[in-house]
């Protein structure tokens, strides 16, 4: 083979010199020049340590100030795989010290499967460029929680075995002082501490603080260096949020509804008390119930709010639209009288009252308190469709109340164009619709406020930045009924609880009391099955304070609105008015005309 001249090949050995010179020294140049500030942080995380401070998250309290849910101390325990996966481990060590050992260790001390511990510290990576070990530390996370909400004591036992980039930091645990109290209001918070259901959820961004953090130096086995670089951001602590709940109100119609459901045997309950010049709610109950420490142990299906989720067919409690339609367009008066059959056919179905009777002559206040379908039906005749959809839909029947919980459902109302012949038949006395249990307490509350509707709130102040109460904004008022009309139908509820009305087991001894009964079918998958029995009621009724509504899913021993729900307005309505210090007015109950001569 022949060579090429010797000056020629030193010519291409230059310049291959050359160009290797080239291009190293614009490596170092990019390296220096562009890469500089991202190798020195990669350099500076493999040689820190940065751990989470967790912020306390505000208190939930009562309108007293009594918490029914705060933050406690308690620990986490973390782990830092950039710094365990970069340890030098010596051979045949007194303590684990490489990775597997290490969650072997913690496993029994944290109840939580081996395998489980090395996919946090990302021993087990899930894909490909996730692996974490010395060669590949860019793979590593700086730090991951591995447990929360543990107690000193436990926590301590992790510190104790000593494994590297294993460590404990104060964290706040969520608990409720009163366990089941209010807790379908309140609501719960993940291991976390966010806010998934109820108040915890409306006002997380409230509640929620600023979190914190604390970085410090440390060497090649992941301990602080005393004198390393440190720097610690202090966590900002979340904000109160103090509720129109009264806790002794509440328990006690938590109370209350839990012995209904035993002694009727049924499905479920709810119970709102609201104040009917403030529309602040006092209670807002429902059963079954669950403890909102340990959420998770119940099913899905009672940790909801009934009062304001669960919507059901009104029944009799409903005709209080209906008279409010007919005295508003000046069809009947309270004193109009009516021959009333106990049966009337509507389209193709027959509607009848509880019991036989021949045509009898009923005031319309009769009609009310004895709560006749067919007279309602008449009624509601003259009136008119439209009219009447027109007053459903003023009293918020099919709209939501407004009230501070995320999940509440606006009921079922269809546009009176879309009814059939019978729900001319069924609306009128409370079918063919469905509401939940604060709209209906909304509804008797506009009647007993002289025709004024408030916007039921929860939410009575929240504290600002100084840790000061803001009171809330008063809530929105609409006139839904001339003052007239409305006291015409309170003095007409008044007769339900007096001798010869359908709900006598509601009266309150000292106490003048207005209401509503309320059976109805259950509309269950497309049928009827069961029944709701209510009563909505409000004490004093010439000088209403309190109003409550009351339901009673599926009960099986009984179920007329007047003998289950009766009883349970009566003893939440007398336990509220000596809570809330109300006196009886001493005034005597007027004398009602139900029937004409």
């Amino acid at each position: 083979m022949t060579l090429s001249p010797p000056r020629q090949r030193l010519t291409l050995g230059l310049l291959a010199t050359f160009l290797m010179l080239t291009l190293i020294a614009g490596r170092l140049v990019w390296l220096q020049g562009f890469q500089a500030e991202a190798y020195a942080a990669e350099a500076t995380k493999q040689r820190t340590t940065t751990v989470q401070l967790s912020a306390p998250r505000g208190r939930v309290l009562d309108r007293n100030g009594e918490p029914l849910a705060m933050s406690i101390d308690a620990r986490a325990i973390y782990g830092e795989p950039r710094v365990i996966a970069s340890a030098n481990c010596p051979p045949k060590a007194t303590r684990p010290c490489e990775p597997t050992g290490m969650a072997a260790a913690l496993g029994p001390k944290l109840g939580l499967p081996v395998d489980e511990i090395e996919r946090k510290l990302g021993l087990v990576p899930k894909k490909t460029g996730e692996e974490c070990s010395p060669a590949r530390l860019e793979g590593c996370k700086g730090y991951v929680v591995l447990a929360h909400g543990l107690e000193a004591e436990e926590a301590n036992a992790i510190r104790d075995l000593g494994l590297v980039g294993i460590g404990v930091v104060p964290e706040p645990r969520r608990i409720h002082p009163g366990k089941d109290l209010g807790a379908n209001v309140v609501g719960f918070t993940t291991v976390e501490g966010k806010g998934t259901a109820g108040i915890e959820a409306q006002y997380d961004s409230i509640l929620t603080g600023k979190n914190g953090r604390k970085t410090a130096e440390v060497d090649g086995d992941g301990r602080v260096i005393p004198n390393g670089r440190a720097l610690t951001i202090e966590p900002e602590p979340g904000r109160d949020v103090q509720l129109t709940l009264h806790r002794d109100i509440q328990w006690y119609a938590q109370k209350v509804l839990s012995e209904t459901l035993t002694k009727s045997n049924a499905e479920s309950g709810s119970a709102t008390v609201m104040d009917v010049k403030t529309g602040e709610v006092l209670a807002l109950a429902s059963v079954p119930t669950f403890d909102a420490d340990e959420p998770g142990k119940a099913e899905a299906s009672v940790r909801g709010n009934r009062a304001v989720t669960d919507v059901f067919e009104p029944g009799s409690i409903g005709k209080v639209i209906t008279a409010a339609a007919a005295l508003e367009t000046g069809v009947l008066t309270p004193d109009s009288v009516l021959a009333v059959p106990d049966r009337i056919r509507i389209s193709n179905k027959n509607f009848k009252d509880s019991h036989d009777h021949p045509v009898e002559q009923m005031t319309f206040t009769g009609v009310l308190v004895e709560s006749s379908n067919v007279g309602t039906i008449m009624a509601a005749q003259k009136v008119g469709g439209p009219k009447l959809y027109e007053m459903l839909k003023r009293f918020g029947i099919g709209s939501k109340t407004g009230i501070e919980q995320p999940a509440e459902s606006r009921g079922i109302l269809r546009k009176e164009e879309s009814w059939a012949g019978t729900d001319y038949g069924t609306h009128p006395i409370g079918q063919g619709y469905s509401v939940n249990g604060v709209q209906m307490a909304s509804v008797y509350a506009t009647v007993a406020n002289g025709g004024v509707r408030l916007q039921p709130t929860l939410l009575k102040a929240t504290a600002d930045d100084s840790g000061d109460m803001v009171r809330a904004k008063a809530p929105k008022a609409t006139r839904i009924l001339d003052q007239k009309v409305a006291d015409q139908l309170r003095g007409m509820l008044e007769g339900v609880t007096n001798e010869g009305g359908t709900a006598e087991t509601a009266a309150i001894a000292g106490y003048r009391v207005a209401g509503k009964t309320g059976t109805a079918q259950r509309a269950v998958n497309g049928g009827y099955s069961g029944y709701t029995a209510s009563f909505v009621g409000f004490a004093p009724a010439d000088a209403p304070r309190l109003v409550i509504s009351v339901s009673i899913q599926n009960p099986r021993n009984g179920y007329y609105g007047g003998a289950v729900a009766g009883p349970v307005f009566r003893d939440i309505m007398s336990f509220s008015l000596r809570s809330m210090s109300v006196p009886p007015t001493g005034a005597a109950s007027p004398k009602l005309k139900l029937r004409a001569g």
